[in-house]
Order: C-alpha cells, then sequence, then structure tokens
C-alpha cells in the first residue's frame, strides 16, 4: 500500500490550539454549505438499520463536520438520528460556541475521545469524515477490526479528485483554499480579532491549510486500500460496502467503506 509520508498540522499536538480553531471553523463553514452529503443517506440508514441503532458516535469531528445538514438529511429520509461529536483536541471555546449554537440531537463530547480508543460509554454507528486517512494503515486497520469484532457499524468517508482531473486540481487547490478564507472568512461565527490577523495581516492558517488541503488529497485511501484493509476481517455475521459517491460536484467524490453486522433472519 503506497502512502505519502507527509505531515498535517492539525496532526501535531504542537499546533497552537488558536490555529486549529481558525482551521477547523473553516473547514466546518465549508463543509455545511449546499447538500454534497445526500449521496451517503442511504448508506448510513441501511448500516444503521441493521445495526438497529439511532445513534452516532462521529470521532475526529474537529468543527463537527458534516453533521448540521446530515442529520437533517436523515430525519427527511425517515432515519432520525442523534449524534455525538468527539476529537482527540476539543477547544474549550470551540464547545462553548458550539452548545451556543448546537441543534438538538447533536451533541459535543468534551472529554477527549481517541479513533483508537473509543470509550465502552460512546454507542452507536462510528462514522469518520476527512478522518480516516490521517492514520498510518497499521492504525486504520485497528480502528476498522475493534468496530468489526464489537460488531457495531462503522463508516469512513474521505473527499477525493476523481481522474483524470487529479493533477490540474491539486495544483489549484491552494489558490481556492485562499480565496475561500479571504471571501468567506466575514462570515465565519464567532467572529474574532484573532481570525482577522491570522487571515489578513499574517496569513498562517489559510497557509497551513493549503498544505493540508493538498496532502489529504494525496493520502486519501483508494476502494483498493479499504479492500485489502478489511480483507481478513470477514465473518458471515458482518458485512463491508466501499465504493465511490458523488459530492454533488464533478470536481470532488467520496470514497467510502461501510461496515456493519448482519442479523440471522
Amino acid at each position: 500500500m503506497r502512502r505519502f509520508r507527509l505531515f498535517e498540522f492539525t496532526d501535531l499536538p504542537w499546533y497552537p490550539q488558536a490555529f486549529r480553531r481558525i482551521q477547523t471553523d473553516y473547514l466546518q463553514f465549508v463543509a455545511t454549505r449546499g447538500s454534497g452529503q445526500a449521496g451517503l443517506v442511504p448508506l448510513l440508514v441501511k448500516a444503521m438499520q441493521h445495526a438497529e441503532t439511532t445513534e452516532i458516535v462521529d470521532l475526529c469531528s474537529g468543527g463537527a463536520g458534516p453533521w448540521r445538514p446530515l442529520q437533517r438529511q436523515l430525519a427527511d429520509a425517515g432515519w432520525p438520528v442523534s449524534v455525538k461529536l468527539t476529537d482527540k483536541y476539543p477547544h474549550p471555546a470551540a464547545l462553548r460556541h458550539w452548545e451556543a449554537t448546537s441543534q438538538p440531537g447533536v451533541e459535543y463530547v468534551p472529554e477527549p475521545v481517541d479513533a483508537l480508543n473509543v470509550p465502552p460509554s460512546l454507542k452507536g454507528m462510528r462514522t469518520l469524515f476527512e478522518g480516516f486517512h490521517h492514520f498510518a494503515p497499521t492504525d486504520a486497520r485497528s480502528i476498522l477490526q475493534d468496530a468489526f469484532e464489537k460488531r457495531v457499524a462503522i463508516g469512513v468517508f474521505d473527499v477525493r479528485v476523481p481522474r483524470p482531473w487529479a493533477p490540474f486540481l491539486l495544483a489549484l487547490a491552494p489558490l481556492s483554499t485562499l480565496f475561500g478564507y479571504l471571501l468567506l472568512t466575514p462570515f465565519i461565527t464567532p467572529r474574532s480579532w484573532s481570525r482577522l490577523l491570522w487571515t489578513y495581516l499574517i496569513p498562517v492558517v489559510p497557509l497551513a491549510t493549503c498544505w493540508d488541503g493538498v496532502v489529504s488529497l494525496l493520502r486519501v485511501y483508494s476502494p483498493r486500500d479499504l479492500e485489502a484493509m478489511s480483507g481478513q476481517l470477514r465473518a458471515p455475521d458482518y458485512a463491508w460496502e466501499i465504493g465511490t459517491v458523488s459530492t454533488g460536484t464533478p470536481i470532488f467524490e467520496y470514497v467510502y467503506l461501510v461496515g456493519y453486522p448482519v442479523r440471522s433472519s
């Protein structure tokens, strides 16, 4: 399995919390525009039906990922869910902002949660949006193995650039990220002088996000990689589904792996 040995700033424990929050707030804002997750709804509903759960444990949530619109989309599909958002580096100020702006049925867990060691108290289908590629193959497989052995449903979803557009769009990704920061920052809450300083006057965070964005696209596990990871995790009472689904735009697509217990009739 070929992997680019590159780092992302948000993976580094010394990355300043102020920068981490500005970056995750921006990514959260972008992730909740539009309805690009609509294609994932049937996959999530199917897995939760098999697992007999309406609870979600979202791992590596960052700023909360796509769950504000996705929870509503699942409810519209006839499968209302409650969501617990978790992160290894929860930011106190971000948690306070979330509590002030959260929607019913979506809760941000204040304690750190490591995706490699999910507490038994967190029950439900596990999901990772834009988080699975952060893990080395051994750790990524451990995440899948833990869900498999405990017979809980899991879904991992990462965005990639489909061929043949990949080289061209990867080259444009830093410019589009910088433009996005310049255009969208005034609309991102909570507004602060710190956000303006590190975005416009000293654009450290936009540049770090440019790097992280390109590295993320390079490190996304392909369907073949996911097949290799789950290949030895087979049992009559557990199923895996692997594939790609549209994000609603031709320049990006979701690569997904969904696992769930299969109940005997």
